[in-house]
């Protein structure tokens, strides 16, 4: 499942860069890969091209070698998929400079390319890299070597059949990989209880949120959310009910809110949705209109309320600002009767001691 996004991304994303952010792991083995052909190349291309004077080969290995580096520079500025590209390129030339050679035992080569594109490259670019690397040994071998047509004929469907195998095989194993990821991605930011966010996360994309909304001028609120007096829905019907009211609760928020907002379980009984472009005028009564559903909801036979704190979040100011903020106007409903909504105005922030 995982896995298809991915796939989906590749043929979207038009910033490719932007594919190796949201995969990582492909940057990694795109780093690994370009650390060990410029040693492998050298070893198995080079020395014993020169050794039996194979010219042609020895030639584009020196070529290879000279991409593979500028990859590595390329890699080093950050620019992914142009690294991944010199380096099937730096592979596909020794690839062509075994076929003007002539060295037909030597097309056991020609694997590497499509695991590369497959392993490196978003799959619309991958398949364009194996398609073209198969036209190009099409038309040298066509050019060069002057075989009768049915020979010609048997060594093209085996090579395209070989490659389509390994291209087949690479793909498979990419999707795992990425789907793999996309599991223990979500496993390491999403709280196994209630699907919230945790707070690992949050550190992680608030910091986003907030670059973004300063650059856009854009503003940005805070939800903080309290369940009241959870402790006695533990004490009345057991932790395994308590538990069921957390994650329906997660569930009725998220479905309440817009795909842009984020809920955060901060702990506990705590929750924080954070809502771009909300100022806290608006954010409140989207904190409001939350009140009424969880009010209004039965939990299995458990009623509950929950207590809201609002605030707006400076980009100038430390994101603790923000929480401190919204906990404080969540204290103000807590002290006056909880089941309400505050938020954290201007005026009373000279009243909040920063620590």
């Amino acid at each position: 499942m995982y896995g298809w996004n991915s796939i989906l991304l590749s043929f979207r994303c038009k910033d490719r860069n932007r594919f190796y952010e949201k995969y990582p792991h492909r940057k990694r083995l795109l780093s690994t890969i370009l650390s060990i052909t410029l040693v492998l190349i050298p070893m198995i291309a080079i020395l014993p091209a020169y050794m039996f004077k194979k010219p042609l080969i020895f030639k584009s290995g020196i070529f290879s070698l000279l991409l593979v580096i500028a990859g590595r520079f390329i890699y080093s500025i950050r620019r992914y998929f142009f690294s991944a590209v010199s380096l099937i390129f730096a592979i596909s030339v020794l690839c062509f400079g075994i076929v003007l050679q002539g060295e037909h035992l030597l097309y056991m080569w020609f694997a590497v390319i499509p695991g590369l594109a497959f392993l490196t490259l978003p799959y619309k670019d991958a398949i364009n890299i194996v398609v073209t690397f198969l036209l190009g040994v099409f038309i040298l071998s066509l050019k060069f070597h002057h075989h009768p047509a049915k020979i010609f004929l048997y060594y093209t469907v085996n090579l395209v059949a070989f490659i389509l195998v390994i291209s087949l095989g690479s793909f498979v194993l990419i999707t795992k990989i990425d789907d793999t990821f996309e599991i223990l991605n979500e496993s390491s930011i999403r709280d196994p209880l209630t699907r919230a966010y945790n707070r690992r996360a949050f550190i992680k994309f608030i910091k986003e949120e907030i670059d973004r909304a300063k650059r856009y001028g854009f503003p940005l609120s805070l939800i903080m959310i309290d369940i009241d007096d959870f402790k006695r829905v533990n004490d009345t019907y057991g932790h395994v009910k308590g538990d069921m009211v957390l994650k329906e609760m997660a569930e009725l928020i998220m479905c309440n809110i817009r795909q842009c907002d984020k809920l955060v379980r901060w702990g506990g009984e705590e929750f924080i949705v954070v809502c771009p472009h909300l100022s806290k005028e608006k954010a409140y009564l989207v904190a409001e209109k939350l009140r009424n559903l969880i009010e209004s909801h039965d939990f299995n036979g458990i009623r509950i309320t929950a207590s809201f704190g609002v605030s707006e979040i400076d980009p100038e100011k430390p994101i603790e600002n923000a929480i401190k903020l919204a906990d404080h106007a969540l204290y103000k409903v807590k002290k006056s009767g909880k089941n309400g909504v505050a938020v954290f105005g201007d005026g009373e922030s000279s009243n909040l001691v920063m620590d």
